[in-house]
């Protein structure tokens, strides 16, 4: 089942993702323990910068699937774009907020600088979560261009905070930084996000079904490779990040294990508050957002599937 026929030739996919970080992990390691190869799938991963650069690629039909999730999927679907998300493999926020050591609660960044990769990325909404959930106003938030340049503008000294995932985060930690809210504070919070997940065209996976199934499933065989083969994972995190410190490699596998999801179903909520954040945040257009139904931007189907097939139960038993 979901099986290549025996002697086809695999199917080509070229699957861009973002980040260069655990968060990734269920790609390479779909790709390194060979679980794509297995599903009849012959996949060129590569890194490209910003979702949104991705979601562009993808439109102009450079690639067909993507690793990832949030604001760009939106923005696309309500610019007429048919990217959407077929399956989520982080379904929490997971990017820690750290501060200068003499801040001891978020309470104290009323009226401070804080740094985030983009305006309207994963970490610009954690960080606006974050402040909602304490009631702190008056915060400037600066787009720093990526995760080494938010880690750089707080040992600067030039914010009073920055949304900095592992493994840079070890490093801020490391030099005295505090973190402000971490991985288990959001997973308490149970805040209704994906994270990180499959993007596929929608005009591709209707006619390509199969392939988008077999790709999920992969996917999800890698997650369960990281839970079961530390060593390996380990191993193939060391590649990818060129990253050879072993704290910080294990860190990185603890925030994996911590974070990544069992099966791939995604919550409508997750949707609706993404696009009341982008309304809020005058990033979309409230007009066009209401007009459009929140289903208008994943599909379950796949998922399904594979759940009613008995595949996540296997997986896991």
């Amino acid at each position: 089942c979901g099986k290549a026929e025996a002697g086809a030739a695999a199917d080509k996919i070229k699957f861009p993702y973002s980040p260069i970080s655990w968060n990734s992990l269920p790609w390479w390691l779909a790709k390194d323990a060979g679980h794509f190869e297995r599903n009849g799938l012959d996949v060129d991963l590569f890194y490209e910068g910003a979702s949104s650069v991705i979601v562009q690629a993808m439109l102009a039909g450079d690639a067909q699937f993507a690793g990832i999730a949030g604001p760009a999927i939106v923005t696309n679907v309500l610019s007429g774009g048919d990217v959407i998300q077929i399956a989520a493999v982080v379904k929490t926020f997971t990017i820690p907020m750290f501060s200068q050591p003499q801040i001891k609660e978020v309470a104290q960044l009323k009226g401070q600088k804080i740094a985030v990769s983009r305006f309207g990325s994963i970490s610009d909404i954690a960080a606006r979560n974050i402040f909602q959930k304490f009631n702190v106003t008056g915060v400037t938030v600066l787009q720093s261009g990526g995760t080494p340049e938010s880690a750089a503008m707080l040992m600067s000294g030039t914010v009073a905070a920055a949304m900095v995932p592992a493994p840079q985060s070890m490093m801020l930690r490391d030099k005295g930084f505090r973190e402000l809210v971490g991985v288990k504070q959001f997973r308490e919070w149970n805040i209704p996000v994906v994270e990180n997940g499959v993007a596929a065209r929608r005009s591709f996976i209707d006619k390509n079904p199969s392939v988008a199934k077999r790709f999920i499933r992969s996917a999800f065989e890698g997650i369960q490779t990281i839970y079961t083969n530390k060593e390996l994972t380990m191993k193939t995190l060391a590649k990818y990040t060129k990253i050879n410190d072993e704290k910080i490699l294990e860190e990185s596998y603890r925030f994996s294990v911590d974070a990544l999801s069992k099966e791939g179903f995604m919550p409508t909520e997750a949707f609706s508050a993404l696009v009341e954040q982008l309304v809020s945040q005058k990033q979309i257009d409230e007009v066009a957002s209401k007009k459009t139904p929140v289903t208008a931007y994943f599909d379950n189907r796949f998922v399904n599937e594979l759940e009613k097939e008995g595949f996540f139960k296997k997986l896991w038993q």
